[in-house]
């Protein structure tokens, strides 16, 4: 041991040892790609760097010396690291995400639903929506789509219906009893929400499910807002929103209605009885045009109008309605207008193609019957005593305004005039800035004004969102402030606001502090992960097949003209199965594994800081399981000297040099042309997703994945290995880091042995029933036959069964255990191998570098029913706990009439044979004894059937 000192701590550290792999041990972060403890480093991502006092080095290739002092986060390091993420960056081309996902003001993870809808795991996509955002089933209908405006499917024909696709599964989840989330025990922390829209419900729910006592306090009679107040039922059906509604309230949130903050109860109040207080009471005041007549009787305001025909007050229409304004709130008026009798004409000063109002929304209404006037303004309201006529002037557009529209400009003399009994104004709301000022919060422009990272107000505690702070905004909009004031609120009640605000900001100057504390490390990869993208056209899709977008048929225009019933059906199951196929999976599906986007986003790294040719190239999707993508590749060499020099299988190599050096079989082959047993491992060892697995599912998705520490079944090596779980779901085995075996093998990967068990019984190898089974196992005698599929606490159960009821006992198995070790196994040169390598591909790694001699060997290494000769013998078996049969002397098969088996039998048996089945191998926890005499523990993914429940 020799004394180094790091990062200012004097510290004892290994003289021989890569000092990457040590400060690693001690908990210090040291980025890196191509480094492996296995192999001789060569440094040549240069992010691994640290700072010593001859200057900055690669840690992979230096090693602990007396006196060596160095620090792992100096502001040196963090530059350079961040300048060579931006190199790697620059020639980097794929998407890390979705388009729609970024789309989504929640961010939510679209392409991941639409892989679970696909699937038809309605409850489990829905869940995977709540992740992001509350009132699926609301959003279903009334969501203007943001996700598919940024679909890739534009480019080819349409976008995906993901809007309509999310409703069915909201729908189907509604029915068939809502997933709800887990509640952990309370924090002891309350909260009042003030406002039961969507931001207020959304900041409820996302706190009651950190812990936290959540009361919302409404002034309206019902929570919803202008969901409930606004939005017309023949978009939004009440008894769609009210069960949506009470996904949000039945997690534990008490709710108070009737209760007008500043009427009812004060801020002051608020704050002294709870610990925060979220504002989200929306912007219920109407903007006024300013223009003579305006006070007429029969002039009114879209907001108002609504939120009377919404509650059943009764609103009194003259013949003829004028609605002024363009967007969806002019729509909501118009069409409820029309279905009250009248006939509506829209009056908007700018032209259709400019009409801030879903597209949707306005085709709908033409279909119906409503009119429009489009370049055209109110200029006077006329009238005796009420609204008589309203004279309009045309417009023409000018240069682009604010907002990026081109600005209407007045015709002179153009005025005329229209006939008309009322006049609706829908020209925009805002909130009471008069009211926010009585409260003591700082308001501007008919807004709160709030810190644009924190969302907190001027009123240390009190935090805003929704239409309060957005202005006029969508639910999703809303629903996703919501969701973030709630992230918010949690780190000001940890005492983290602050230091949340300095990650999100600069978090290239944090790193030290967001990787120790979780709270820091999640609020940063979840509100500012670093996303990658391409730049594609319609030339790159040139090759997708053309598959027409679902439709549905909407209810007849005359029909529903006089009705507020729901204009949109759903989808069938069908389309929606189909439809959800259409998506082209657009997002990486190592995006929850890739170690260059967590460095991007630590680091800070920006995508376009280095400018300049980049490489594109052909994906290679030539093997049945892998997917080969030297577009995403860093050429690290981690597979390529995984492949040469562990696995000695030589499968990928580099081709070319300079800028165009890309990771490929050999010239004019694909991966499928190559020979290997080894192949999917490049999987784990890529940190980049460049060496996908293709996953035998309908659409795979992007899904964050549990790993779940177990030993493969296939042989009996019994590899340490994890099973990758998304919520009750095997998705793929992976390495585990630390294991004896270091690697694990493709039949481990793609023959997925784990996932597999028998349906069901079988008598004489036909399909019987549980009920027959039983009545075998009570009626018949039998000697009870064990297979290797069992654990070591299952053999031990059945060997007290026989003994305690004097059945006779054996197994599959026969033969001596292993007297050699893998030490022996390591340590050996010459090796006398008696054992099929096909079947145990473990033996390739193992015995790489080794002679295989007939004599003069230092171990041996055989297989099946074996004895042990006089030098140290491996004995190998198929089946994965055959040592543990073996340990506990249950061997051979005795005599018998009948047998029962336990397990897939390996040989035929005389007499009647009944087969049990020994349970899904990754449902099973415990131990198992391997080859080399290891006990290796076993955790299990989720409750599954034992064989033990039969005999118990």
């Amino acid at each position: 041991m020799v004394k180094i000192i790091v990062n200012g701590k004097e510290i004892d550290a290994p003289e021989g040892k890569p000092l990457i792999d040590f400060l690693r041990e001690i908990g210090e972060h040291v980025p890196g790609f191509c480094y492996t403890s296995e192999l001789d480093p060569y440094g040549s991502c240069r992010l691994c760097l640290v700072s010593t006092r001859r200057g900055v080095t690669t840690s992979c290739t230096l090693r602990p010396m007396e006196g060596l002092e160095l620090e792992t986060l100096s502001d040196e390091v963090v530059s350079m690291r961040k300048t060579a993420l931006e190199l790697i960056l620059s020639d980097h081309y794929g998407d890390c995400i979705g388009p729609c996902q970024d789309g989504c003001p929640a961010h939510s993870d679209v392409q991941g639903y639409l892989a679970l809808i696909a699937m038809g795991r309605y409850h489990e996509a829905v869940k995977l929506m709540k992740e992001k955002y509350i009132l699926p089933a609301v959003l279903g209908r009334v969501c203007p789509a943001f996700c598919e405006e940024r679909c890739r499917r534009n480019l080819v024909e349409e976008p995906l219906a993901i809007r309509q696709l999310k409703r069915y599964a909201a729908d189907y989840d509604l029915e068939h009893g809502p997933w709800m989330p887990e509640i952990p025990p309370s924090t002891g922390k309350r909260i009042a929400v003030v406002g039961g829209g969507p931001a207020g419900l959304a900041c409820a729910y996302y706190l009651r499910t950190m812990g936290h006592e959540v009361t919302i306090i409404e002034a309206m009679p019902h929570l919803g807002g202008m969901m409930r107040y606004g939005i017309p039922p023949y978009r939004l059906p009440r008894d769609v929103l009210d069960k949506d509604i009470a996904t949000v309230i039945n997690t534990g949130i008490e709710v108070k209605t009737n209760t007008a903050l500043g009427r009812d109860v004060t801020l002051d109040e608020l704050r002294e009885k709870y610990d925060a207080v979220f504002l989200g009471v929306g912007a219920w005041r109407s903007r006024k045009m300013g223009i003579p007549g305006e006070e007429l009787e029969g002039v009114m305001h879209g907001i108002e109008f609504l939120r009377k025909v919404n509650t059943g007050e009764k609103v009194k229409l003259g013949e003829r309605v004028i609605v002024v304004g363009g967007g969806n709130t002019a729509m909501d008026v118009a069409r409820t207008a029309l279905r009250l009798g009248a006939k509506v004409t829209v009056v908007y000063r700018r032209s259709k193609a400019e009409m801030p109002a879903n597209e949707r929304e306005v085709e709908e209404a033409i279909e119906e019957g409503v009119e429009f006037l489009f370049l055209t303004n109110p200029v006077k309201i006329l009238g005796k005593d009420k609204v008589e006529e309203v004279e309009l002037v045309r417009m023409r557009l000018g240069e682009p305004d604010s907002s990026g529209r081109r600005r209407p400009i007045p015709i002179e003399g153009s005025n005329f005039k229209v006939k008309a009994d009322n006049v609706i104004l829908a020209i925009g709301q805002y909130c009471d800035e008069e009211f926010l000022k009585a409260l003591g919060i700082e308001a501007k422009r008919g807004k709160a004004v709030v810190d644009e990272v924190t969302l907190q107000t001027s009123v240390p505690g009190v935090f805003a969102g929704g239409d309060l702070v957005l202005g006029p905004s969508t639910v999703i909009e809303s629903i996703a402030t919501g969701r973030r004031a709630a992230i918010m609120i949690d780190l000001y009640l940890k005492g983290k606001l602050e230091k949340a605000k300095a990650v999100l900001t600069e978090p290239e100057k944090h790193i030290e502090e967001v990787l120790s504390d979780d709270d820091l490390y999640k609020v940063l990869f979840d509100l500012r992960p670093y996303n990658h993208w391409k730049k594609v056209t319609e030339k790159d899709y040139e090759g997708v097949e053309r598959k027409p977008r679902a439709r549905v048929r909407l209810l007849d225009p005359e029909k529903r003209k006089r009705t507020f019933e729901e204009v949109e059906p759903a989808l069938t199951e069908e389309q929606v199965l189909e439809e959800a196929r259409r998506c082209m999976s657009c997002g990486c599906m190592e995006v929850f594994r890739c170690k260059l986007r967590e460095y991007a986003t630590l680091y800070n790294a920006q995508q376009h800081a280095f400018e300049g040719e980049q490489n594109k190239f052909e994906l290679d999707e030539g093997h049945p399981f892998v997917t080969l993508d030297n577009n995403k590749c860093v050429l690290c060499g981690q597979c390529v000297n995984f492949t040469h020099e562990i696995a000695g299988e030589g499968v990928l190599d580099y081709l070319f040099r300079g800028f165009k050096t890309r990771i490929s079989p050999p010239l004019g082959e694909s991966l499928g042309d190559m020979e290997g047993r080894f192949i999917g491992e490049m999987i784990d060892l890529c940190p980049v997703g460049a060496i996908t697995e293709k996953l035998p599912f309908v659409k795979p998705g992007p899904w964050k994945t549990k790993p779940i520490k177990t030993v493969c079944n296939g042989c009996s090596f019994a590899c340490e290995m994890a099973i990758e779980v998304y919520d009750g779901m095997l998705v793929r085995a992976s390495r585990v880091e630390g294991s004896w075996n270091k690697h694990i093998c493709d039949v481990c990967r793609f023959n997925r042995p784990w996932a597999e068990d028998l349906t069901g019984p079988l008598l004489n190898g036909k399909p019987v029933s549980w009920e027959e089974a039983k009545k075998f196992l009570t009626e018949r005698s039998y000697a009870l036959i064990l297979t290797p599929e069992l654990t070591n606490e299952e053999i031990a159960f059945f060997k007290e069964f026989a003994a305690k009821n004097g059945i006779p006992i054996g197994s599959t198995v026969s033969g001596s255990p292993s007297i050699a070790t893998l030490e022996d196994i390591k340590k050996a040169k010459r090796v006398l191998l008696k054992a099929d390598v096909e079947k145990f591909p473990l033996l390739k790694i193992l015995l790489k570098g080794k002679e295989l001699v007939e004599e003069d060997y230092d171990v041996v290494i055989l297989e099946g029913s074996a004895e042990p000769l006089e030098v140290p013998t491996l004995i190998l078996h198929e089946g994965v706990n055959a040592a543990g049969l073996i340990k506990a002397g249950i061997t051979g098969i005795p005599e018998s009439e009948a047998y029962v088996v336990v397990g897939r039998p390996a040989k035929e048996l005389p007499g009647d044979v009944l087969v049990i089945p020994a349970g899904v191998w990754a449902e099973k926890s415990g131990t198992v004894t391997n080859a080399f005499g290891m006990e290796l523990k076993m955790e299990k993914v989720g409750e599954g059937y034992s064989p033990v429940e039969l005999f118990s």
